[in-house]
This record gives C-alpha cells, structure tokens and sequence, in this order.
C-alpha cells in the first residue's frame, strides 16, 4: 500500500469473520469490531474483497450488509 498504512489483517482473516457468524449477512460495524479496525477503515478492505468476488454486497436501506461468496469460501479453504 503506498503511503497508507500497512495491512494488520488478512482477506483471509477478513473472511473468517463471516465463517464464525452466526448471521449469513454483517453489517460494516460488526466486521469492523471483530478485526478491531474502525468502520472507515473495515470498508475499503470490503470493497477490495467485493472487486475480487470474495464477498457480495447490498443495501439494506443506506447501510451495506456483506456475505462471503462460494469463491470466498474456496479461498478461505486454500492452504488449510
């Protein structure tokens, strides 16, 4: 990353977060509580893991929710 801050957080850990979920669906907050970053922070990495297809996206109102994808969960798998 360029003159920001270094990644402190896997994708993969990023994904295990949904894994461990009881919902199928989370909201931005509650990621960002479990990888300890701040909501600003937690978005970014869900976009980028949205442009790769890791994780799918909708807005339940203006807020997003968030749910691994099937390729989400074969890259959680890799190297297990």
């Amino acid at each position: 990353m360029a003159g920001g801050r270094e990644e402190t957080v896997t994708d993969k850990e990023i994904l295990q977060v949904f894994e461990k979920a009881e919902d199928p669906a989370l909201f931005t907050g509650e990621i960002a509580n479990e990888i300890g970053f701040s909501n600003q922070g937690t978005l970014p990495r869900l976009r980028e893991l949205n442009d790769k297809g890791l994780i799918a996206t909708k807005k339940s109102g203006r807020v997003p929710m968030w749910w691994i994808t099937d390729p989400g969960r074969e890259f959680l798998a890799e190297d297990c």
